[in-house]
């Protein structure tokens, strides 16, 4: 068995059974005394485990939750000066980072059909097209993250179907440059219905998340190291939660830049915005995170600080065409829209996070950064299909023509 295999089965036991053993793990893999122990401290230097005389136990996150707790409240209470950011924190190369953005998130297929208008309750309207589009945020703003920069890896699970392998198809396509492809023979691929109308470009989602769900804390862990070395750690809320919220965990333990898009939004999200650096909501998320119902620009500031006060670093709240607002520790700033030709608004919240999580990574500081990423996403709903995302270049262009909505 080779080393990566073996450390991958030592990770894997850890998980389960929280202790593992050195002359139970040397029996099993058929190897030394001396190699397990040299796989147990490799793991140990990476903070997977803790090292006791004979074997090792799995390191306990909660050391590290009670600790940004602790700070949280300090901060709160109006004692910011000991973190005080200006920009989020992003790590440099002397950390010899491999990743630049680190995307746990899910894979859909997405059955989008077109209408003239979206219908209202009860009303039957005869569709003008359906076409089978891949998806899911995390496929989505992985790559988004990937036409911008290098070294973007995602973690995903998929059912064995057929679009299962339409999602492998996909994902060999894109310049997404690693990918832990997951999957369970008990449950479907994940898929999304999407109505969208000509007319407007608005679109209406429901999703059947699939094994998306079914993702494992102990399978997060063979993706320990990729998390805590990467420059930039972006999920969603596609995936099961308690995984989730491992991740994060782990991410934010090691000082990864750790961003959220708190879609689809459950209750539970307000359980690990401590943990959250920057986090993404469009204005429904907002107001179900906040409790604020958003009208304006004024009532959105009042959601944003609503938000950060309860532990994030910094909100960003997005609006559409109304632009977006930023809250943190500086105070408010507001990004205008640019004007575009819209085809197809599925997909525009994706292609704005995982834009900004790949500027973030390359070191622009968050104001750029959200101006960057706004332009990106309104070239995004000028093409139809979530995942299809535009080229590069097209952004400095749309930025200097200055197409911005007054």
């Amino acid at each position: 068995m080779k080393k990566l295999e073996r450390q991958k089965f030592i990770k894997l036991k850890l998980a389960k059974d929280k202790k593992v053993y050195v002359s139970e793990l040397a029996r099993i893999l058929q190897v030394t005394d001396r190699t397990i122990r040299s796989d147990l401290k490799y793991l140990s230097e990476k903070r997977v485990c803790v090292l006791f005389h004979g074997g090792a136990k799995l390191i306990d996150v909660q050391y590290d939750v009670e600790f940004k707790e602790t700070s949280l409240h300090t901060m709160l209470k109006g004692l910011k000066n000991s973190y005080q950011p200006k920009e989020p924190s992003i790590k440099t190369e002397e950390n010899n980072t491999e990743t630049d953005v680190y995307v746990l998130g899910s894979f859909n297929i997405d059955i989008v059909t077109e209408v003239d208008n979206l219908p209202k309750i009860g009303q039957t309207q005869r569709a003008t097209s359906t076409h089978f589009y891949p998806g899911g945020k995390g496929a989505n703003q992985a790559s988004a993250a990937a036409t911008l920069c290098d070294n973007v890896h995602l973690t995903i699970k998929v059912g064995q179907d057929e679009f299962s392998e339409k999602a492998k198809s996909y994902l060999s396509s894109t310049n997404i440059t690693s990918l832990t492809l997951l999957e369970d023979s008990q449950t479907h691929t994940g898929s999304a219905i999407v109505l969208v109308s000509s007319q407007t470009g608005n679109n209406m989602i429901t999703i059947d998340l699939g094994a998306n769900e079914t993702i494992k804390t102990e399978e997060i862990l063979q993706d320990i190291d990729l998390i805590r070395e990467a420059k930039v750690f972006l999920t969603q809320l596609e995936n099961n939660f308690d995984a989730t919220r491992f991740a994060i965990e782990q991410a934010y333990s090691s000082q990864t830049l750790v961003i959220l898009d708190p879609a689809p939004y459950r209750e539970e999200v307000k359980q690990i915005l401590p943990f959250i650096d920057i986090i993404t909501p469009n204005e429904i998320e907002a107001e179900e995170i906040s409790g604020i119902k958003i009208t304006d620009i004024s009532t959105a500031k009042d959601a944003a600080k609503a938000i950060y006060q309860q532990g994030v670093n910094h909100v960003i709240i997005t609006m559409a065409e109304k632009g977006s607002i930023l809250y943190n520790h500086l105070g408010f700033h507001y990004t205008p829209a640019y004007k575009s030709a819209v085809i197809d608004t599925s997909g525009a919240g994706d292609a704005f996070t995982g834009s900004l999580a790949a500027y973030l990574a390359k070191g622009v500081n968050l104001k750029q950064a959200i101006n960057y990423a706004t332009a990106f996403s309104s070239l995004k709903i000028e093409k139809k299909g979530a995942s299809n995302m535009p080229d590069k270049g097209l952004i400095t262009y749309r930025m200097n023509r200055e197409y911005i909505i007054e």
